[in-house]
């Protein structure tokens, strides 16, 4: 009978062994991501993960700014990042290894969009700059006002296009940015990174119906290293279908 009952017990000590084993795996493939969601809500997407998108699609649009050719290469997910903007509504971004990243829009759990953005040009800015940036209406710097109502940006081409702007009061010449807290998640983090983004959306629909082209400028506060840039996105909407990650 002793016997029998070791032996029960050594049972029960490896399912516990497995159990921990399997919930420790899952938490490593969960990090940087909000509670209770796992890479399948996010097509597969996570921490140290790789990722190709199907952007053939994009191919007819000839007025597009945003470069479509990273389509179909394998890319690593080098960090992700977290946003809670509460009432159970988050942002969740997967910064891949060529500069460009996804922003996933959570509500209740449920992803319900997804953007693929490019780091289109970064600019450093001394404190006073990034001061003058985010408080002052109608301060440009390098050619980018954050907040005016629209927003004209130029290709490397020469190609000129003009965006509107999404956020904000209507029918105002400047809305003051929108105010992000990002924590960033490495491989290497012990303690996230936090990131903070004044932040506003424009975009404008693509010749044909039913495309549009973002641009999402953020001005940047990296209280690590004390460093300030206005970081201009290109981005376009992304179909979960287009998305095969393991």
């Amino acid at each position: 009978m002793f016997d029998k009952m070791k032996a029960l017990l050594r049972g029960a000590t490896s399912d516990q062994k497995e159990q921990q084993a399997f919930d420790d795996q899952q938490a490593r493939l969960a990090r940087g991501l909000p509670t209770h969601m796992s890479p399948e809500d996010f097509a597969g997407m996570r921490l140290d993960g790789r990722v190709t998108f199907d952007l053939l699609a994009l191919e007819p649009y000839s007025d597009l700014l945003f470069d479509s050719s990273m389509g179909g290469q394998d890319l690593h997910i080098a960090a992700v990042g977290r946003v809670d903007l509460g009432q159970g509504e988050s942002l969740v971004r997967f910064y891949l290894e060529n500069d460009t990243w996804v922003q996933a829009s959570v509500e209740a759990g449920k992803v319900i969009e997804y953007k693929l953005f490019d780091f289109y040009q970064v600019q450093h800015l001394a404190d006073t700059e990034f001061d003058r940036l985010i408080n002052e209406h109608g301060v440009s710097n390098g050619g980018v006002s954050l907040g005016k109502a629209v927003l004209p940006l130029e290709s490397e081409s020469g190609q000129t296009a003009s965006y509107g702007r999404v956020w904000g009061q209507e029918g105002v010449p400047w809305s003051p940015p929108v105010l992000l807290e990002e924590e960033v998640t490495t491989l290497e983090s012990v303690i996230n990174r936090r990131v903070i983004h004044h932040c506003m959306l424009y975009e404008r629909q693509l010749e044909g119906e039913g495309r549009y082209e973002y641009v999402l400028l953020s001005g940047e506060a990296d209280e690590e290293d004390r460093s300030y840039q206005l970081v201009t996105n290109l981005g376009i909407d992304l179909n979960p279908n287009n998305i095969t990650a393991v």
